[in-house]
């Protein structure tokens, strides 16, 4: 089963919306992307924290529940942020690009996993600083490689935890 991308996509835009209401916030565009790509750099940054692949001195720190969710947090303000810059058409996946990112071969060692984090933070930058779409859709592409693929997330329980997620947010955001 493939991710249904648009649903994923419309569920964190209106938990978006949920919390702008509740918290009255006024913030514009550029500052909004700007807090998106912050947010969405921490949590990348938290998901290999918890992940425990870079921690050379301590390999046996790995929290696999906490790396799920930053996992999902991720993906959640990637998608935020292709709504924000209007390229949500760049995560929307065909047949074939599900097939070459599903089939991907799974990447187990340190450098291999480092190579592929800093190509999604690279490629991530290039979207932000230089406006590059090709650029935005490699980051989404190996992320969602990185998770279904290298961390083995299936893609059904993976989109239900990132409905639960949203929906467990946005509860604390409701009247």
């Amino acid at each position: 089963m493939a991710l249904d991308i648009t649903k994923m996509l419309h569920t964190v835009v209106d938990l978006e919306l949920t919390i702008d209401d509740a918290k009255e916030l006024l913030i514009g565009p550029a500052t909004r992307q700007q807090t998106i790509f912050v947010q969405l750099d921490c949590q990348l940054a938290n998901f290999a924290q918890a992940a425990g692949w870079a921690d050379v001195l301590d390999q046996g720190t790995h929290d696999a529940d906490q790396a799920r969710q930053s996992y999902l947090k991720s993906l959640a303000l990637l998608l935020l942020f292709s709504a924000k810059k209007q390229w949500t058409h760049l995560v929307v996946l065909d047949d074939d690009q599900w097939q070459r990112i599903t089939t991907a071969k799974q990447s187990t060692k340190l450098g291999d996993l480092n190579k592929e984090y800093l190509a999604i933070k690279h490629f991530l930058n290039g979207a932000y600083y230089s406006h590059r779409q090709e650029d935005f859709r490699h980051a989404w592409h190996l992320l969602l490689k990185m998770g279904i693929v290298d961390f083995g997330y299936q893609p059904a329980t993976l989109q239900q935890g990132y409905l639960d997620l949203l929906k467990q947010v946005a509860k604390q955001y409701e009247n």
